[in-house]
């Protein structure tokens, strides 16, 4: 189920945008399927392509690279909140990539052994 942002005590900002009338009539037919306004629609396509295009393959070609160099997953999840500060990554999130990497290649270290190699045991 969707999240509203429309009841956060996040402060909001108002924008007016003019959509092409095939964007408009995708927008209606997601508010529809989501039981939404066409605000609450917009917000969750903004959130989708937020979260998980434009930061989740930022987001996550980082962490996966820093995973490779050894670090550790608090390691990883400080580089990635000093690159991108309003994610909403966990050490979690790191962890479910580590397990990706080390999937599809035995060699990348657990989080204990990057601890072991970097000293921080």
């Amino acid at each position: 189920m969707m999240t509203s942002d429309a009841s956060s005590s996040k402060m909001q900002k108002r924008i007016t945008i003019s959509l092409r009338e095939d964007q408009y009539a995708g927008l209606e037919e997601v508010a529809e399927d989501l039981g939404v306004n066409l605000s609450d629609a917009a917000r969750e396509a903004i959130n989708t392509f937020l979260l998980k295009e434009h930061w989740g393959r930022t987001i996550g070609t980082l962490a996966e690279s820093e995973i490779k160099k050894g670090m550790t997953n608090e390691e990883v999840l400080a580089r990635v909140m000093d690159k991108f500060p309003h994610a909403r990554t966990t050490k979690d999130s790191i962890a479910w990539y580590r397990s990706r990497l080390r999937r599809e290649d035995p060699e990348v270290p657990t989080d204990r052994e990057a601890k072991v190699r970097r000293g921080a045991v």
